[in-house]
C-alpha cells in the first residue's frame, strides 16, 4: 500500500481540529488530560484519514467505547463516524491468499506422498503452533483484528503498520516545526532583550 501525502495532509488536519475541539471542551486541562486528548485526535484523524478498513472501523468502535469521547468523535468525523462503525462487509476473497494456500496444500500433498520421516511432522506442527501464536499476538495489536482471520489480518497488519508510519512521520515534521518556531521567538525575544538593555534603560 502506498501512502500519498494527501493522506498526510488530511491526517494532520484531521488531529489539529481534534485538539481544538478537546481544548474547547474543557477550559482547564492538565497534562494527563492534553495527552490523552491529542493521542484521541490522532487515532481519529489516522482511521478518518484511511477510510474504510477494518482496522479503522475497530479502532473508532474502541474509542466509542468511552462514552466520554463520543461527542469530540462525532464532531471530528462528521458524517464517517457511523459509516466507521458499520460492520465492516468487504469479501474477504484475496487472489494471492489463495495462491498462498494452494501452493502449500501441493506442498503438504509432495510431502506425504514422500513419505517423510517423524521428526519432518514434529517441525510442522511446531510451526503451525508458532502462526498460530504469532497470528492471536497480532490480533491483539491490530484493531478489530479479534474478527478477522488469518490471511485478512495479514493485509490489515501490513496497511495499518504503513498507516501508523504516515502518523508518526507527520508527527514528528509537527513536532520539529513547533520547536524550530519556539527558538525563533525566543531569539528574537533575547535580541530584542539586548536592544532593550543597550538603550540604557535597565
Amino acid at each position: 500500500m502506498q501512502l500519498t501525502s494527501t493522506f498526510k495532509l488530511v491526517f494532520l488536519k484531521q488531529m489539529l481540529l481534534g485538539v481544538q475541539l478537546s481544548a474547547a471542551s474543557s477550559n482547564s486541562m492538565s497534562f494527563h488530560e492534553r495527552k490523552n486528548a491529542i493521542k484521541l485526535s490522532a487515532d481519529a484523524a489516522i482511521a478518518f484519514a484511511r477510510g474504510r478498513t477494518r482496522w479503522s472501523q475497530g479502532l473508532i468502535t474502541n474509542l466509542s467505547k468511552n462514552e466520554k469521547n463520543k461527542d469530540i468523535l462525532k464532531s471530528l468525523l462528521g458524517r464517517k463516524y457511523d459509516n466507521l462503525r458499520k460492520p465492516y462487509c468487504k469479501s474477504l476473497k484475496i487472489p494471492r491468499s489463495k495462491k498462498i494456500l494452494r501452493r502449500c496444500l501441493r506442498m503438504c500433498s509432495r510431502r506425504k506422498k514422500a513419505g517423510r520421516a517423524q521428526h519432518d511432522v514434529c517441525k510442522s506442527v511446531l510451526a503451525k503452533a508458532l502462526a498460530k501464536k504469532r497470528i492471536q499476538v497480532l490480533k491483539k495489536l491490530v484493531p478489530g483484528g479479534e474478527s478477522m482471520d488469518g490471511f485478512s489480518l495479514l493485509d490489515e497488519t501490513l496497511d495499518y503498520a504503513m498507516s501508523l508510519k504516515a502518523q508518526v512521520d507527520v508527527m514528528r515534521r509537527l513536532l520539529k516545526t513547533s520547536k524550530a518556531l519556539n527558538i525563533k521567538q525566543m531569539k528574537a525575544w533575547g535580541q530584542g532583550g539586548l536592544d532593550f538593555t543597550a538603550g540604557g534603560h535597565l
